[in-house]
């Protein structure tokens, strides 16, 4: 193919040329719709550029198109050049991986470090059944601040066919000889175990500072790879840990079932090398708990504040991260008389303590004991202190005409009367269930920049997450509620004007920050308020009162997606009862709301729908809780 440097494929003008490989090169463009840089990623031509292989490339890319991960490159679009085809995608400016190695080891707990989002990004297009087949440092980019994104999902794949010549002059599969499995070097079907591999060699690489097998052709490299036994790591770095040791040996095991068998185990076992952690070769059980004798990371003392009064109310807030000693016994919810606001602001509640609350970042006014109950009442939940907002019973428009198909059609829906929690519920929140045994620890203790996010008290009043939808669950059962309905959390955030925001229909969060939202993957180019409020991802719960909705529920768009009780359906709103709609009989995906930190201004809408697997966790995912009068 000639040079495309000045030319433009339809809105995208060719600037420079930013690498070239044996299926692809890559360019720089300026996309002259959007004004942004992207990058392009041009198919290298050959015979087999068939209707069939365009059609096959269409289908894929609209696949890719459809991964959303923090740390996957983002195919924006794709086309075709003179027959050609071509992606557009996320242009990261910081280099490769590859560009950062050399002949020197990279202390291991660094690189582990490194490969943590990675591989959590990989695990993430296991779930959605995409498996990468082409992991090297090569497609490893980096931003500016040092943030590895992975590139070229897919890619192999679309080029793989029965009848296609390998592009890579082995003779085998398509991919890269050095990072290829043992089986898809021989060219035996693969599955996700190839790329649990492919990281495991990057690894391998970076602690030791060259790879494991060494040849003078690419033919040779892949015999070693099936016949001679993995070299030591501790014969080139003699310090290494014996932990480092056992996950390179796992991971790169020269049969499929001998490696890590998911790579969510991979991802767990590195971040417990990024730790420090001195582990065995087997990935920890996900549901084990703490030894009693495990000291605990906070010490946390709890207080307890209530207010009795003969005729009105009893409450016990309590206002720490960790709960060491015995909970007061609390009145139940069903004998406690709701409460009243004399504020029209979004409120919380006045604590007369010496004690500082844990989140300063709410306003306080006074509550009163008066009985009716409108929009602005609230109850302080018992369990765990948790203020739930008065959503009254009626008619609410569900649904939208702009965004997914999945959002319609618009249909009215009527509601009983129903409490939801004002916020997310809390890492403080969430370690109180823990402690009474009614609930499992997160799945992972680490947020997206964070490795020490659950258990540190310096987040005790941020969103928990790294949960599975039953855990959500028990905790709100324990707390004596539910996880709410998609209706519900929907009317708790759009009222019932239809709105297209919880604040309104305007998405202004460049004059007033109304939410935790960082525009990393928002086309339309609009500041990073990220860069505004300091938080590199999840902030405090009720951290942005500006975008509070017409009930008073706060953090209903960013921060986190939230779990609801109802399994997905996309076709559900055709048919949805038109009073009290709970969501389908079964499914194999439950719904999440409210987008997070760092989705963009359409996920943030409060019509927003997003299906996910109710046994996989995520570090930007949360809940609250929602119960009946």
């Amino acid at each position: 193919m000639s040079n495309l440097i000045g030319q433009s494929l339809g809105r995208y003008h060719i600037l420079e040329q930013l690498g070239e490989g044996g299926m692809a090169t890559v360019y720089k463009a300026f996309d002259t719709r959007l004004e942004r840089n992207v990058a392009i990623k041009i198919i290298l031509p050959s015979k087999e550029k068939s209707e069939t292989f365009l059609k096959r490339f269409e289908r894929e890319a609209r696949s890719l198109a459809g991964l959303s991960h923090p740390n996957i490159v983002k195919v924006l679009d794709y086309g075709e050049h003179k027959g050609i085809p071509f992606l557009v995608m996320e242009y990261i400016p910081g280099g490769t991986l590859k560009h950062q190695l050399t002949s020197r080891p990279i202390p291991w707990q660094e690189a582990a470090r490194i490969l943590v989002p990675i591989a959590r990004a990989l695990e993430y297009a296991h779930l959605q059944k995409i498996i990468h087949r082409d992991v090297k440092p090569a497609n490893i980019l980096l931003t500016h601040s040092g943030e590895p994104m992975l590139s070229d999902f897919g890619i192999a794949k679309i080029l793989e066919s029965e009848e296609t010549i390998d592009l890579t002059g082995t003779g085998v599969g398509l991919g890269t000889p050095e990072y290829m499995a043992p089986e898809q070097g021989l060219g035996e079907g693969v599955d996700h175990r190839a790329d649990i591999y492919a990281l495991g060699v990057i690894l391998y690489e970076m602690v030791t500072g060259r790879k494991p097998y060494r040849a003078d052709t690419p033919m040779a490299v892949l015999l070693k790879k099936a016949t001679e036994p993995l070299p030591r790591p501790r014969n080139f770095v003699r310090d290494l840990p014996e932990a480092v040791e056992q996950v390179l040996f796992k991971a790169l095991a020269k049969k499929p079932e001998d490696r890590y068998q998911s790579m969510g185990d991979f991802a767990s076992a590195l971040e417990r090398l990024a730790h420090g952690a001195q582990l065995s070769g087997e990935p920890e059980p996900r549901k084990e708990k703490p030894a009693p004798s495990q000291p605990s990371p906070i010490n946390w003392k709890p207080v307890a504040l209530g207010l009795l009064a003969v005729i009105a109310l009893a409450g016990v807030v309590w206002i720490a991260s960790f709960l060491i000693g015995k909970i007061p016994a609390a009145v139940k919810p069903t004998e406690t008389p709701m409460l009243t606001l004399t504020s029209t602001t979004i409120p919380t509640l006045s604590i007369t303590s010496t004690t500082t609350p844990t989140n300063p970042h709410l306003p306080t006014v006074t509550m009163t004991s008066t009985p009716s109950l409108g929009i602005g009442s609230t109850w302080m939940r018992p369990a765990d202190g948790m203020v739930m907002v008065y959503v009254p019973e009626g008619n609410f428009t569900m649904g939208s005409n702009n965004g997914s198909s999945d959002e319609q059609p618009v249909h009215t829906v009527y509601l009983d009367v129903y409490w939801i929690d004002r916020t997310e519920v809390t890492n403080a929140m969430y370690a109180l269930c823990v402690s009474t045994g009614s609930c499992q620890p997160p799945g992972n203790s680490s947020s997206f920049t964070r490795s020490n996010y659950y258990g540190n008290s310096q987040y005790a009043d941020y969103p928990v997450i790294n949960m599975e939808w039953n855990d959500t669950n028990a905790y709100c059962a324990w707390a004596e509620a539910r996880l709410p309905t998609e209706a519900e959390w929907e009317k708790a955030a759009r009222g019932t004007d239809g709105r297209t925001y919880p604040w309104g229909n305007e998405w202004d969060v460049q004059t007033t920050l109304r939410l935790n939202f960082s525009d990393k993957n928002d086309p339309t180019g609009a500041s990073d308020t990220v860069a505004d409020d300091g938080y590199s991802d999840t902030a405090p719960v009720g951290n942005y009162p500006n975008g509070s909705s017409p009930y008073g529920t706060l953090d209903m768009a960013g921060n986190v997606w939230e779990w609801v009780s109802d399994w997905y359906g996309e076709n559900y709103y055709e048919n949805s009862p038109s009073s009290n709609p709970t969501g389908p009989a079964s499914g194999q995906s439950h719904v999440l709301r409210g987008g997070s930190w760092y989705v963009s201004e359409k996920t943030a809408r409060s019509t927003n729908r997003y299906k996910f697997d109710p046994e996989r966790t995520f570090n930007v995912i949360g809940f609250r809780c929602a119960r009946s009068k």
